[in-house]
């Protein structure tokens, strides 16, 4: 016999539409799990679900070349990351994508972010 270790939360069709307008309204999903008693990944069905674009969280334009400044400035990926409110990763192609930083491609060179693998590497083909 399967024991259940947390109660299932369903939500109504009503439940689903008010999830749908606060994700669309900017709310993030782990508050929206948090309201609606759910699991983040839940959340995410049910957009799936109703055909609602995911937003990618990132920098815009003018907030990118904040974090190059910042960067320049000598403040640590982290930091700048907790000050723009996006992980760490975002900040690093932020960064990558400025010039500051040098991608390592998979074949063992170097290149920055744009810049087109060598004629006849792997990358290439």
């Amino acid at each position: 016999m399967r024991t259940v270790e947390t109660a299932q939360t369903f939500l109504t069709a009503a439940e689903v539409d008010a999830l749908v307008g606060d994700y669309l309204a900017g709310m993030s999903v782990k508050a929206l799990a948090e309201r609606y008693g759910i699991h983040r990944a839940t959340v995410f069905a049910h957009l799936r679900r109703r055909n609602v674009p995911s937003r990618r969280p990132g920098l815009g334009i003018d907030e990118k070349a904040e974090a190059v400044r910042l960067a320049r400035a000598g403040v640590s990926m982290r930091a700048i990351g907790r000050r723009m409110g996006v992980d760490r990763k975002a900040v690093r192609a932020a960064l990558v994508e400025g010039g500051l930083i040098v991608d390592e491609a998979s074949d063992g060179t170097t290149r920055t972010c744009g810049e087109q693998p060598p004629p006849g590497s792997r990358l290439g083909s």
